[in-house]
């Protein structure tokens, strides 16, 4: 576009970096990110969790964690979504004290954990065999009158079985 006189607008790159994070090319996407950082585009909420998404489906634990904090200082807070898709990300790759870190730091920012949150940590801490952990994040969403859904009970069933 560039070579023929066209400048990119905010949709073409959102369009760009969703594209290429659906085909895996996660390091051509945040290019792109940086890109449209520094022609003056603020990102929305919709690139930050694509790039998010993206990075966790690659592997990309780190990154993904580091993008998180990059969130942090730009224009807006990561919400619970943003930080429950990395939750999740760190719970499939066994990176438990990271995950219980990031935890501590969601509810230090005053970003209150919901149901999707707690399902994947709860599934998370049974399948690596911390039941106690498990048990007490499920009392501690009780105790935060979150109602358990189809999916908690579903996890809470395959755990006890």
């Amino acid at each position: 576009m560039l070579k023929l006189g066209v400048e990119p607008s905010a949709v073409t790159f959102s369009t760009s970096i969703n594209g290429l994070c659906n085909q895996s090319k996660i390091s051509e996407a945040v290019s792109i990110f940086d890109e449209m950082t520094e022609r003056g585009y603020l990102p929305d909420l919709i690139v930050y969790s694509t790039i998010l998404q993206g990075l966790c489906k690659s592997g990309n634990t780190d990154r993904a964690v580091r993008f998180l904090r990059l969130m942090d200082g730009r224009s807006f807070e990561p919400n619970v979504v943003a930080h429950s898709t990395i939750l999740d990300c760190l719970c499939k790759n066994g990176l438990l004290k990271e995950v219980l870190d990031l935890l501590s730091e969601m509810k230090v920012k005053g970003i209150r954990p919901n149901i999707l949150t707690y399902s994947c940590l709860i599934h998370g801490m049974y399948d690596s065999g911390q039941q106690e952990e498990a048990t007490r994040l499920l009392n501690e969403m009780v105790h935060s009158n979150i109602s358990l859904n189809m999916v908690t009970y579903t996890i809470l069933i395959d755990a006890l079985c």
